[in-house]
């Protein structure tokens, strides 16, 4: 059937859409399209036949439309739609007046942005732009899936304020009435307003309940107030306030009580600050502050805060630009393992600068790297340190590739200026560096072009003149134990009060194989690995109170393998072997499974002899199991079998629903490394899709 186009100029101001989506009453033109349109004898227009009006993003599809032009109304007949940027509205019929906005639809749906949908056998829109329905239903449940649902004697929706309130509703779950409530509001979007409250209990603070109050007075920011009562400690109050704008964000965490048990005020500070500034400056400062070091073993619900052993805070200004860089920042450290933080580094301040310049057509790079510090401390040696590394970088590769080399030559100046009290308060330490990576690329293809094999041997030579330093003090260097990730570095201490004597030969082989799919479109991993091994031709130690001098010039044997035999399947192993002494120094075993149907597991296992470094052992899993649907059970599980300990425990049981969830956990989490104390306790959350959360 020919589809007839029409126009209506200014004489037909035409309103398209009810409630959320009313078009107002200006005098633009509307586009109108339907299969026939023809006047009657009273001259409305009538227009039938797939339907369709649209003006200004939004639009109205009927099966039949009557505009009267006298009494500015019109009426919609049949699988009436209408369609704008935050709601879906479908009836049977409706009219609705072009001039004052009102007018009603039958047999009416409404669905929302956030997918709350409001159904009514009468929706009415007043002057005002608010709908009304009389005996309606609301839920946030897909159609199919329809768990729960309110049903209220008077629903007024104010998309304007974003608010949906109802009287005489009652609240029901698969079809079984649970509560009644005389008034019941809902936001629809951001707003202020009570959250659902959070239960939770342990056996150090009782049964733990909070009750949120979520405020926001602005667009760009706002807070959540807490008060929180723990049965075993007392009332804790909690703020949270958070801004953002073009130029950054700032989240700052603030809680604190009247401890009933201690006898003590105690508290925590948390904040993460980023702001953008002129010059592409930018500013970053975050941290994390307690009261005292067993605030989060008595407070925290989250088992990883309970088994922290250093908190940080700091702020940094920094610019990075095309051939140089600085930064200059300040950091506070809490070290929670000690009775006192005195003893405990603090930075204040540091500067660092970089610049590299570009020589011989880009080919090599001149560069200066800078560190000044300010290391300070109650208790214990404190000072300012400078060091200045200046290097250049020289990079060469085979014409064709196949085989790139780098060589770096450079040198360092370390001086310390330290309290008087410190003994000799003027120390400096100079050394020579250089270093020649070489890697070559081998790679095969088979005949079919579906498997890859490539194999890179890489080959590193390191000098480094450095004298005796166990005169200099130590403020923030460690010596790093031998690993994959530093097996191809010449300095191995971490921070700049060390500096290895080094003279050695590092050599890594890197092989992986990759396949093809039939259609060549995509590849995975099948199998990766590494091995790789240090020779040093020089063992001396600059230290040895930190390291004593080796005992064998060639270094343990680095080992790690990660196959991919199917989707869904990892298996990983490593470690280092100890052919002198022929023991295992350190290894693991990683296993991951995640199946289509939803069923995961990992599990790990790790240990370090301690002829090495500190012995240590610890298995660790965790897993999902589909039971259903919708059920799923969960559990982890970390275990130390030096100690025969379990570090953390749960178990629990999922159950998740298109329009709600319910998640039971049982936790056991030890406290700070203790052999003797663990928190214990249960958690539940159940969460109603778009109303909000009860649990913990």
């Amino acid at each position: 059937m020919l589809r007839t186009w029409l126009i209506l100029f200014r004489s037909l101001s035409l309103g398209v859409a009810l409630g959320l989506t009313l078009l107002p009453a200006t005098l633009h033109a509307v586009d109108v399209v339907a299969d026939t349109v023809t006047r009657d004898a009273g001259g409305a227009l009538i227009a039938e036949g797939s339907v369709i009006i649209e003006r200004e993003g939004e639009t109205l599809a009927a099966d039949r439309v009557i505009y009267d032009a006298k009494k500015k109304e019109f009426k919609a007949e049949g699988s009436v739609t209408i369609t704008s940027e935050g709601s879906t509205i479908r009836a049977d019929s409706g009219e609705m007046h072009t001039v004052n906005k009102t007018g009603e639809l039958r047999n009416a749906e409404a669905t929302l942005r956030g997918g709350e949908r409001l159904k009514s056998t009468l929706m009415k829109r007043d002057e005002n732009g608010v709908i009304t329905a009389e005996d309606a239903t609301i839920t946030s449940c897909p159609p199919d899936a329809e768990a729960w649902l309110f049903k209220a004697g008077h629903v007024e929706l104010d998309q304007e304020n974003g608010l949906l309130s109802a009287r005489d509703a009652r609240f029901e779950v698969a079809g079984v009435p649970v509560f009644y409530t005389p008034y019941w509001s809902q936001v629809l979007r951001r707003k202020s307003g009570f959250l659902m409250p959070s239960v939770s209990t342990s056996n150090i603070r009782g049964t733990d309940v909070a009750l949120p109050y979520y405020y926001a007075p602005a667009q760009n920011w706002d807070a959540t107030l807490t008060p929180r009562w723990i049965t075993a400690r007392g009332f804790m109050g909690a703020v949270e306030l958070r801004h953002v704008s073009s130029r950054g964000h700032e989240e700052i965490q603030v809680e604190g009580l009247n401890d009933k048990v201690a006898s003590i005020q105690r508290g925590r500070v948390r904040g993460d600050i980023r702001r953008a500034l002129p010059y592409d400056i930018s500013f970053v400062a975050g941290g994390d502050h307690i009261s005292d070091r067993k605030y989060l073993a008595d407070f925290s619900t989250d088992g990883a805060d309970t088994s922290k052993s250093y908190l940080q805070s700091e702020a940094s200004l920094s610019q990075h630009r095309e051939w140089d860089s600085w930064s200059l920042f300040v950091r506070h450290q809490q070290d929670l393992t000690a009775p006192s933080n005195a003893a405990t580094l603090q930075i204040l301040p540091r500067f660092e600068s970089e610049i590299r310049v570009p020589i011989a057509s880009s080919a090599a790079t001149v560069a200066l790297e800078q560190q000044t510090t300010q290391f300070a401390r109650q208790t214990g040696v404190d000072g300012w340190r400078l060091d200045l590394n200046p290097f250049i970088e020289v990079p060469w590769q085979l014409p064709g590739g196949g085989i790139n080399s780098t060589l770096k030559v450079g040198g360092r100046h370390t001086h310390y200026w330290l309290k008087e009290n410190a003994g000799e308060s003027n120390l400096s330490r100079n050394t020579f560096e250089a270093s020649l990576d070489n890697r070559i690329n081998f790679e095969r293809i088979s005949e079919n072009r579906r498997w890859r094999h490539t194999i890179t041997p890489i080959l590193r030579y390191d000098y480094i003149a450095a004298p005796d330093q166990s005169g200099l003090p130590n403020f923030d260097s460690a010596f790093s134990q031998l690993s994959m990730s530093n097996l191809l570095t010449g300095n191995r201490y971490t921070g700049h009060d060390r500096i290895e004597r080094v003279n050695r030969f590092s050599l890594l082989f890197e092989t992986g194989l990759q396949h093809k799919d039939q259609a060549g479109a995509t590849s995975r991993n099948i199998m990766n690995a590494k091995l790789g091994a240090a020779y040093e031709l020089r063992q001396e130690s600059v230290d040895p109170a930190i390291v004593p001098v080796a005992t064998h010039p060639v270094s343990n044997l680095l080992g790690e393998i990660a196959v991919y035999p199917l989707a869904g399947i990892s298996a990983s192993a490593g470690g280092q072997y100890n052919h002198a002494d022929r023991y295992w120094a350190t290894a693991y075993a990683l296993l991951h499974m995640a199946s289509e149907s939803g069923h995961k597991l990992n599990a790990g296992w790790q240990k370090t002899d301690g002829r090495y470094a500190t012995a240590s052992e610890l298995i660790a899993t965790n897993a999902t199991f589909r039971v259903t649907r919708r059920w799923n059970l969960f559990g982890s599980w970390q275990y130390g079998p030096r100690l025969k300990l379990t570090q953390q425990a749960s178990a629990g049981v999922h159950y998740l629903h298109p329009c709600w969830n319910l998640r039971i956990e049982g936790y056991q989490n030890n406290v700070n490394g203790s052999t003797a104390t663990s928190d214990f306790g249960v958690r539940f959350l159940l969460r109603f899709k778009g109303l909000g959360s009860v649990g913990s």
